[in-house]
């Protein structure tokens, strides 16, 4: 079986190189793997799914993906993401106020933002593929968190992608539903052939997969394959090595109680022992989309951008795209679009 991913001596760095990121990653992904990557915060795990993804552009080394160089300057990456990667992400990204169907028909939508009947049916199939047939005129809003990440897989798979990426898919659900949400992900990474690379800090996900691979400090110190009885992930020694990005990454400095519920306003990030204090604010759906569609413009990532549009330094100055883009490692920035997004479409 072919390789579909191909990465040699990458290397992503910030803080002018204080920052190694990514510090000569090598790795082969075969056609058809599932593959899981953990390690603790601040690994460099988040890292390589964005430069699997194409959301973000090494500093030096070569990775080709589906016979595509991404590092060629040359290449349409809008036009690689759109046609050969699918994304799911922990807080699903989904537009609120648009229906399950609408949300999963977006990536088929052309530059006039039309949909074609062949296109719908094909999404319609797919929310029947996952089992949701019955909600496809229902707004996300009202359905539970499990659903929702069903209908993000579904949309991920529409352009009908050669690998899928999923950086924490079950984070945000409890053990019963992410299971559930894993054997969907199996049921359809085998008949569909896809390569399925997930990104995760749970053992019980990580185990799961045909492999496992390790990242420490910017480079990958195991890969272990399922069929090797000693990879399993001990999950009691595991918690507080592979669950450390959830300490101290978010504190609420300050809450107000609208709509019935805290919301943060003021949030402090830990990123490299230092805190970083930013103001967030709601996004409309109106603007969710334009994020999205500033992405396939090749304007920032859609997480750089949601955190430009909803962040802002304690003295009110929004932050520029490319300070982002420059100052701020790409899983922390991930990290806080996920929170600006679940305060904009859940106020929590």
């Amino acid at each position: 079986m072919s390789n579909i991913v191909k990465i040699r001596d990458l290397k992503k760095y910030y803080d002018n190189g204080e920052t190694k990121a990514l510090n000569g990653i090598n790795l082969d992904i075969k056609e058809g793997e599932f593959i899981s990557i953990i390690g603790p915060s601040g690994s460099g795990k988040s890292t390589l799914l964005n430069m699997i993804g194409a959301l973000d552009t090494p500093d030096s080394g070569e990775i080709i993906v589906d016979g595509i160089n991404l590092t060629d300057k040359k290449e349409n990456l809008s036009k690689f993401r759109s046609q050969k990667i699918g994304f799911i992400f922990q807080l699903h990204n989904l537009i609120p106020n648009i229906s399950v169907l609408e949300n999963v028909e977006i990536p088929l939508m052309g530059k006039h933002l039309r949909i074609n009947k062949k296109n719908e049916n094909i999404a319609i199939d797919l929310l029947k593929s996952v089992g949701l047939e019955d909600k496809i005129h229902q707004n996300p809003t009202k359905m539970s968190g499990g659903q929702r990440q069903r209908v993000a897989i579904a949309r991920a798979l529409v352009n009908e992608p050669s690998i899928i990426i999923a950086d924490e898919p079950t984070g945000a659900l409890d053990t019963k539903t992410s299971q559930k949400i894993m054997d969907l992900l199996k049921k359809l990474h085998h008949e569909r052939n896809v390569t399925l690379i997930i990104v995760t800090h749970d053992p019980s996900v990580a185990n799961q997969a045909d492999r496992t691979v390790t990242v420490r400090d910017g480079r990958i110190i195991d890969s272990t394959d399922a069929s090797n009885n000693n990879m399993t992930i001990p999950i009691e020694e595991s918690m507080d090595t592979y669950m450390e990005s959830y300490v101290d990454f978010v504190d609420y400095v300050e809450k107000n109680n609208r709509l019935g519920c805290d919301i943060p306003q003021k949030i402090t990030v830990m990123m490299d022992n230092k805190k970083m204090q930013l103001i967030i604010k709601a996004l409309t759906s109106s603007q969710i989309r334009h994020a999205r569609l500033n992405e396939e413009k090749g304007m920032g990532t859609f997480q750089e951008n949601i955190v430009h549009m909803g962040s802002y330094s304690p003295t009110g100055k929004q932050i520029p795209l490319e300070v982002l883009q420059t100052k701020i490692p790409a899983g922390v920035i991930d990290k806080i679009s996920d929170r600006i997004i679940k305060y904009s479409l859940y106020g929590e």
